[in-house]
């Protein structure tokens, strides 16, 4: 038996993340093979932070105002006066100077992922679905020494070797007063982003660094196109083959869905949390969540996807946490909110948000299905507040839902309708969730 399963979700909603935590859970063995692939996708990850953060440097050490006291005969009178008026030092320049290697490695990167193709200004880097990129990193794996190896392996071996000279150069980068408060005044928060590892540098840029599972999770390698996983999913009662869908989440993807819906047993739907306060990047006059919010919409309330079972993680907790804990503001940006600026009260708000969208629309389904004289056919809905980088907590709750599955597979299959819907119903309701 084979079902099929699709993972929704606008762009950076987390569904790799999730897919990722589903293979930790499901191909364990598989998924401790590809970690160490991973290892140039995380050292890109940091050039392309360092580089942001020394792009940004030189614009404001550039941009600095020039003065008598500047332009003093001596280094150490120049120093001194730069210090006075609480701009960057001397020491700021050498650092940026010292860390230019990392430009033509990251270059080099780039080149190496996008195999010849061109990027639109400010696009993001991104690999095709279809492309194994893993190979032209570790193509020289089974080869004799006597062997070249490739460029890709070449280019592996000395990000990990330049990365482990500049570690100390680097930290020093990122730990300076001075460069976060610049990344402050930009509204840059680099620790939020995907793909973060300037706190845990000395680890993983060690010579003899290994990644770890939580490291593969946190790695952001964007994909373009559709990704297929096949799962076996074992339980008491059966062996169940799943085969999951990864789908781009960017506006100009969300076209390519619809094939998918024709088969879809069940839909996991990604909603981060955490984009209360950001905008879309391919549409910037539009919120994330709301974004989000209308896309549970066309869902729920979809004709091709009445029988399908949805599964709705509201993702990124853990980083709505950390951004309501620096005091900004749910309710600045959701004008309707008037709870307490804590994750406890936005969660339970937008949980309430989502619900009602989901029961609007399950409204109008069966409007329109009783003036067909037919009734929607019952399905399973759930929605978990998730952190998908907890692989902990989220490998939980990946198997709670697999049980849920299960469950309303075996209740469709041994009961008739009318018995079917009071079970799933009264199931909902002692989640709370309608």
């Amino acid at each position: 038996m084979s079902r099929d399963a699709t993972i929704l979700g606008q762009a950076e909603s987390g569904k790799s993340t999730t897919l990722k935590n589903m293979k930790l859970v499901y191909a364990k063995e598989s998924f401790s093979k590809e970690r160490a692939y991973w290892k140039p996708i995380i050292h890109f990850n940091i050039l392309k932070h360092v580089l942001l953060i020394i792009r940004l440097l030189e614009e404001a050490i550039e941009a600095q105002p020039e003065d008598d006291a500047s332009r003093s005969s001596t280094p150490a009178e120049e120093e001194s006066a730069l210090l006075s008026r609480e701009g960057f030092t001397t020491e700021h320049r050498i650092l940026c100077m010292q860390l230019k290697p990392l430009i033509d490695l990251e270059a080099s990167m780039r080149k190496q992922l996008l195999q010849h193709r061109e990027l639109r200004n400010g696009e993001e880097i991104f690999v095709q679905s279809h492309f194994a990129w893993a190979k032209h990193f570790y193509s020289g794996q089974h080869r004799s020494q006597q062997q070249r190896l490739s460029k890709g392996d070449a280019l592996r071996t000395e990000m990990g070797t330049v990365l482990n000279a500049s570690c100390r150069n680097i930290t020093a980068l990122w730990s300076d007063p001075k460069v976060r408060k610049l990344l402050d005044e930009q509204a840059l928060r680099l620790e939020h982003e995907a793909g973060f590892f300037l706190d845990e540098l000395e680890r993983v840029t060690e010579l003899n660094y290994e990644p770890t599972d939580l490291d593969v999770c946190k790695a952001r390698l964007r994909t373009v196109g559709v990704t297929e996983t096949h799962f076996r999913v074992s339980s008491m009662l059966s062996q169940v083959d799943w085969i999951v869908y990864d789908v781009g989440g960017a506006r100009t993807q969300r076209a390519t869905w619809k094939p998918y819906f024709d088969d879809a047993n069940a839909i996991v739907f990604l909603a981060p949390l955490s984009g209360f306060n950001q905008k879309l990047e391919e549409e910037p006059r539009i919120n994330r969540l709301e974004d989000s919010l209308l896309l549970w919409r066309d869902i729920s309330s979809s004709p091709l996807l009445t029988s399908v079972h949805l599964i709705l993680f509201l993702n990124k907790v853990d980083l709505l946490q950390k951004k309501l804990e620096q005091g900004i503001e749910f309710g600045s940006y959701f004008k309707h909110y008037a709870g307490g600026n804590d994750v406890e009260a936005v969660c339970k708000y937008m949980k309430k948000k989502f619900v009602a969208v989901y029961k609007d629309a399950q409204t109008k389904i069966t409007t329109a299905t009783t003036h067909a004289k037919s009734s929607p056919p019952p399905r399973l809905v759930r929605i978990f507040l998730t952190s998908v980088l907890d692989i902990q907590s989220t490998a939980q709750i990946i198997v709670q839902g697999k049980r849920d599955l299960l469950t309303t597979y075996v209740i469709l299959t041994l009961y008739p309708p009318i018995v079917q819907n009071s079970i799933l119903s009264d199931a909902l309701n002692r989640t709370d969730l309608l």
